[in-house]
């Protein structure tokens, strides 16, 4: 920095400053936002990765500035006046080329990254601007100071406007909602949750976003939530919603009920098991272990009580409509629903315990009566109530 400074000394000319201002911020990884206009654009896949260079490069240059002002602030003559001087200069154009990138991310269209990176440069442009001006006394009036307030202001009514499509985008059928046939945790569950955490990470600047909400679009038929909290509630509602909507497709007997059981309890581990927690109302975990009970209440009478209805009946006795006895029916449907389950998936140990033990107390009390009941019947091979548990322990493994 010390030997670019003379370049910001004003005897020099604009062109051999601005070349010292290009060597400069390359220097940070950041030459790029010299090539920026607010028309500009750069390819959405990058966004993310070029908000990161620029929000670090903003945090060093900081630093730098302050670690040289202290060295300057007290100029004991003309020659140390002069260098605080040009390092003022310096921060006022550093800090003027840092805010082009404001204007291209204001200008992408409308979606989950572009909120993401929209509070990612709000955030440090909010904490690291108003500490600049005090620290070389510009005032409201001063150039970077006012473009600084209204690339904040922007950026603040774009963040609003994804704030208001990110339900719609929840549900948007371009994002990947192809259901998986095995019933296990969607990917878009993993996606959504990991989203709401990082559009978490910039608090202040998301509660600036809603505040502005309440106090400026009164006459909006639909606000938005009040503060962070209600937002991340509102959109783990539509996650879940959209979950049982989507679950419809899942032609299978049972397995809509295994797959909401899957996603639900992906969902509530991780937000329980994050910084989402914290805005979990009291209740909410409570709600969906009820909702879960009612998913597995509703699978067993859909998967196994048939099976189980196969046992009533006299032992050699015929079906009219299936021309067997009920343990022959019994064995065949237990077969045909092991076959497929076998592939279903449920990736949660714990879960996959539950679902298989619930199983298991549902079928073979009721098998074992009825051979208690008919202690004349010969059970086949393979067949014994050991050999069967065993065949029960193998769902679910995908």
């Amino acid at each position: 920095m010390v030997l670019l400074l003379p370049a910001f000394a004003t005897a020099f000319a604009s062109v051999e400053r601005t070349d010292a201002l290009r060597q400069w911020l390359a220097g940070f990884d950041v030459g790029w936002v010299l090539d920026m206009d607010d028309r500009g654009s750069f390819p959405r896949r990058e966004v993310g990765r070029r908000v990161r260079e620029w929000a670090h490069a903003l945090g060093t240059m900081d630093r730098v500035f302050r670690h040289g002002h202290r060295e300057v602030r007290s100029p004991v003559n003309d020659a140390a006046a002069e260098e605080l001087a040009a390092l003022g200069q310096l921060a006022k154009e550093s800090a003027s080329a840092m805010l082009r990138l404001s204007g291209p991310v204001v200008a992408l269209g409308s979606s989950p990254s572009k909120l993401l990176a929209a509070l990612d440069v709000h955030a440090p442009v909010s904490e690291t601007y108003p500490g600049l001006a005090r620290m070389f006394s510009w005032p409201p009036s001063h150039p970077v100071a006012a473009a600084s307030d209204a690339a904040l202001a922007n950026l603040l009514d774009a963040s609003r406007r994804c704030v208001r499509d990110l339900s719609a985008f929840i549900r948007a059928p371009q994002y990947p909602w192809r259901m998986p046939q095995g019933g296990e945790v969607h990917p878009c569950v993993g996606f959504w949750m990991g989203y709401f955490r990082c559009m978490l990470r910039n608090r202040v600047s998301l509660y600036f976003v809603l505040a502005g909400d309440r106090n400026g679009d009164e006459g909006r038929t639909t606000p938005l939530p009040p503060d962070e909290g209600g937002l991340v509630m509102e959109l783990i509602s539509c996650l879940e919603a959209v979950l049982e909507e989507k679950s419809g497709a899942l032609a299978f007997p049972g397995l809509r009920q295994i797959f909401m059981l899957n996603n639900t309890s992906a969902l509530v581990r991780r937000a329980v098991r994050s910084d989402l927690s914290i805005f979990l109302p009291p209740g909410w975990v409570l709600a969906r272990e009820e909702r879960m009970e009612g998913y597995l209440k509703g699978y067993l009478e859909i998967s196994w009580a048939p099976v189980v209805s196969r046992l009533v009946g006299k032992p050699g006795a015929l079906n009219v409509l299936r021309r067997r006895d009920p343990l022959s029916a019994f064995y065949s449907a237990l077969e045909n629903v092991c076959s497929m389950q076998r592939a279903w998936k449920v990736p949660s140990p714990a879960l996959r315990a539950v679902l298989r033990r619930t199983v298991s107390e549902n079928v073979m009390p009721a098998y074992g009566r009825y051979l208690d009941d008919h202690p004349e019947t010969e059970v086949p091979s393979g067949r014994s109530t050991e050999e069967l548990e065993h065949q029960l322990s193998e769902l679910f493994e995908g």
